[in-house]
């Protein structure tokens, strides 16, 4: 390969905030929120013109899953007050049941309104905001990272804070410290496909339910007619034998998902998940370009295929598409704590829990068709904050996706509602550590867990009140996954 030497330089610094936050996605919001009402001086970045990340850029929708099996809602704080907000705004219904009777409850709403909640939520909580902003590097000395360095419009500049909360997706400030990280399977490095999110207007839903009780044979646990009326919001999963006919035929791409999944939203859309590619390394310019093209010609096929098979769709369009592909798993850090599929399928509670989580195991398969999915709500597990802590640097925490964790049990710990608490409980850790002057491994557990729990978290055998919802109470906990190429590698033989 070959190199040019830059000269030397010297670049401006910006800002010396208490807790600078790298990355507007959930868990972002969660950290940069969580930081200010606190008391810290909070910096937030981001690399788009707007909040939300997988929210609002690549259209990810409905939130996962803020409740378990019996309807008690462990998923709160500043992931709750968003809810609140979404539907103050009525850009969301709330937490309604799932027709693909796999997940808890599930939350859809309206991406373009949400972007305004969240900069409203943002600014009232006293968030410093700077967008179209990326971290290119960062100095670490000591085992603390003195600055980081961020380009945009203006040029190149350095931000110096007392504490970091990578939120960047992809963990891109703890690799410009050099900390130690796997990518995707342990084994081989595979890593969870890519996916563009579409959204589809114009849908005739009175015909649409008609063609899901004349056709239920074709769809996830054949529902009844009274589960398909019941659904504020429609929530489909199947078609597996017609997608593989279509692939067949050469209608549809061979590597898009097996099967067809997409949830009602507000204004009579749908979100659709059907798009897929193998073999995306998110940290790799090519693979995300590539990615971009042939999810973008997936998304068109599938569309059509839609309109051809599924009732009430014959007059649909494409409202939009996710400004970037949704890439679902990249880096785990190495942390003091590596969380695993034992601990989630055992729901299992630590000492330093700082969040909670209840979505399945859920791996769209790095090689091949088919999907492992346990279904959601079953256990509530706990995120310890050792996960958080990254190895060899003392001022820096991450938060969301790429906390440390296996390949599996990142299955569950990825989803929005989950990140959006991991962040939580990062900014708040990140607020009180600056009150002492103190580095992230010296924080006192159980005054951060108060604090948590004061401000509206839910912790397992904590302070945390029970808050039940019987309306989202599931009634079929046991599917069978063959309509939708899902299977459970974890379930117990009776």
């Amino acid at each position: 390969m070959e190199f040019i030497r830059e000269k030397q330089r010297e670049i401006p610094v910006i800002a010396r905030p208490d807790v600078l936050v790298v990355g507007a996605g959930p868990s972002g919001l969660g950290a940069a929120i969580a930081a200010a009402k606190n008391g810290a001086h909070t910096m937030l970045i981001e690399k788009y013109g707007f909040p939300g990340g997988n929210l609002t850029t690549s259209m990810v929708n409905p939130i996962f899953t803020f409740h378990d099996i019996n309807g008690r809602q462990v998923i709160r704080g500043i992931a709750g007050e968003i809810v609140e907000q979404m539907i103050a705004s009525k850009a969301s219904i709330g937490h309604v049941t799932d027709l693909t009777f796999d997940n808890a409850s599930m939350t859809p709403f309206d991406p373009e309104r949400t972007k305004v909640i969240l900069f409203d939520m943002l600014e009232e909580a006293g968030v410093d905001l700077l967008f179209h902003t990326l971290v290119t590097d960062a100095e670490v000395k000591d085992g603390i990272i003195e600055y980081v360095v961020i380009e945009n419009k203006s040029g190149r500049q350095a931000i110096c804070p007392k504490y970091i909360i990578d939120c960047s997706g992809d963990a891109d400030v703890a690799a410009f410290s050099n900390v130690p990280f796997t990518k995707g399977r342990e084994e081989d490095g595979a890593m969870q496909p890519a996916t563009l999110y579409f959204r589809v207007g114009n849908i005739d839903n009175t015909e649409l339910r008609k063609w899901m009780k004349n056709n239920r044979n074709l769809l996830k646990d054949n529902p009844t007619d009274e589960e398909i009326d019941s659904q504020k919001a429609i929530a489909f999963l199947g078609l597996h034998e017609l997608v593989d006919k279509a692939i067949a035929d050469g209608d549809l791409d061979s590597e898009v998902a097996p099967r067809i999944l997409m949830y009602e939203l507000p204004n009579n859309q749908f979100s659709v998940n059907s798009t897929r590619l193998q073999n995306v390394d998110a940290t790799n310019a090519k693979d995300l370009t590539q990615a971009e093209i042939l999810l973008r010609k997936q998304v068109l096929q599938v569309h059509d295929f839609l309109k051809k098979k599924i009732g009430g769709f014959a007059q649909s369009n494409i409202i939009d598409t996710g400004i970037q592909v949704g890439t679902r798993e990249s880096r785990h850090i190495k942390g003091d704590y590596i969380l695993t599929e034992d601990d989630i399928l055992q729901g299992t509670t630590f000492n330093d829990g700082i969040a909670c989580g209840t979505f399945a195991i859920d791996i769209h398969p790095p090689k091949g068709k088919q999907q492992i999915f346990t279904g959601s709500g079953r256990v509530v597990y706990e995120v310890p904050y050792r996960c958080l802590l990254p190895k060899g640097i003392d001022n820096l925490l991450v938060a969301g996706k790429t906390i440390s964790a296996t390949h599996t049990a990142f299955g569950s710990i990825r989803v929005m509602a989950t990140c959006i608490a991991t962040g939580e409980g990062a900014g708040t850790a990140a607020a009180l550590l600056n009150r002492k002057k103190q580095l992230t491994r010296e924080i006192d557990i159980a005054i951060l867990k108060k604090t948590l729990i004061k401000n509206g978290q839910y912790l397992l055998n904590g302070e945390s009140e029970e808050n039940r919802d019987e309306s989202l109470i599931l009634k079929r906990v046991n599917g069978s996954g063959e309509k939708a190429a899902h299977y459970n590698p974890f379930k117990k033989s009776k």
